[in-house]
């Protein structure tokens, strides 16, 4: 499933970044879990969007608005959470956080 991620994150990019010339994927760790980011450049989303953009339906655009909110099913099937936390203007960052097993 997690190729299936990806290629909607970049779908999503791509198809509503607007600018997005680059993506950058990267991951923190402490003690209680791992952080992986997916991070493009492009026009971001605007913080009235960023609780809706998981939304079945909801699209600012084209689309139908089924690529974040499969994301986020395929995210919750693992047991991890995401949420966005780029800037307007900056690019969009989704954060997966991944809980450690012990």
């Amino acid at each position: 499933m997690l190729s299936q991620l990806f290629y909607n994150f970049i779908d999503n990019s791509l198809r509503h970044g607007k600018t997005v010339t680059q993506v950058k994927l990267y991951y923190s760790r402490d003690d209680s879990s791992t952080r992986m980011f997916y991070e493009d450049n492009g026009v971001g989303v605007t913080n009235q969007n960023k609780e809706k953009i998981f939304t079945e339906g909801f699209t600012t655009g084209d689309g139908l608005g089924l690529g974040l909110e499969l994301i986020k099913k395929m995210v919750e099937a693992y047991g991890w959470t995401i949420r966005e936390i780029g800037t307007e203007g900056k690019g969009a960052t989704f954060q997966i956080t991944i809980p450690n097993r012990s």
